[in-house]
């Protein structure tokens, strides 16, 4: 009898198995909403199949030292007049910074009519298919940095921070953005042949409006860009400055500021 079980037990196990595995495919994904004024007081995770919806208008205050680690999706879209601002629990310089919103490998995700202010890092994205847009990066160690992608920005500013965007082998298009009283614009750290920068204004950075890394062997496209009305080599730091190098391929350039 004891056998009998076993064998029943036995050819049932499949079966069972395979109800589970139809429920997992079924099961819908999670959406987390945050909207008014969301107080985080210590880091936050969106894990794999769970989107962040972030409504218009809503303030995300972060403690310091906090991150937004977004492992599946977010969606931050505010609008003209209600922008979704993301900004410290405590002081607006170096002794209250929050950390970072960090992507890693998450799914695809926007942010749009954002304010990111007085953070480490800002936005920190990893292997991430991103799409930023009328964001604004202000008052942090870095605006955004990244590696892989692909990331899409147009028409946002990065302003007053020790660097507005860093990329590391990073595959990205940014277009109709402007940099300016940042130590660095842009940096690129390395395989910046990924990189295309067009129709931006790119001016008064302390240092440079664009930093190419020590490392950094490939060409920067950024073409059609305004430089401040200075010629764009005295701005930049590249091939021209030490050989082996890459350089920046800043022809044409606009003589004018544009109009973003």
């Amino acid at each position: 009898m004891r056998q009998l079980f076993l064998v029943l037990g036995l050819l049932l196990l499949p079966i069972f198995s395979g109800n589970c595995l139809a429920a997992d495919k079924t099961s819908k994904p999670k959406t987390i909403v945050w909207q008014g004024t969301v107080p985080v007081a210590k880091t936050f995770t969106v894990p794999k199949g769970t989107t962040l919806e972030v409504r218009p208008g809503t303030k995300v205050v972060l403690a310091k030292g906090v991150s937004l680690v977004v492992q599946g999706a977010l969606q931050a879209v505010g609008q003209t007049g209600k922008e979704i601002i993301f900004t410290s629990k405590g002081k607006k310089n170096a002794s209250g910074r929050w950390h970072e919103i960090m992507f890693e490998e998450a799914a695809e995700s926007r942010m749009e009519h954002c304010i990111v202010e007085s953070a480490q890092w800002g936005v920190h994205s990893h292997e991430t298919r991103l799409s930023v847009i009328g964001c604004t990066f202000r008052g942090g160690d870095v605006g955004l940095r990244f590696r892989g992608g692909p990331l899409s920005i147009r028409q946002s500013r990065f302003t007053d921070n020790g660097i507005g965007l860093r990329s590391y082998q990073g595959e990205g298009s940014i277009a109709e953005c402007e940099f300016t009283e940042n130590e660095i614009g842009i940096f690129v750290r390395e395989k910046g042949s990924g990189l295309t920068i067009t129709r931006s204004n790119l001016f008064g950075n302390r240092a440079y409006n664009i930093r190419v890394g020590d490392f950094n062997d490939e060409d920067v496209q950024a073409s059609e860009n305004w430089w401040g009305g200075n010629g764009p080599a005295a701005t930049i730091f590249d091939g021209r400055n030490e050989p082996g190098v890459g350089r920046v391929l800043f022809e044409p350039f606009s003589r004018e500021r544009l109009a973003l």
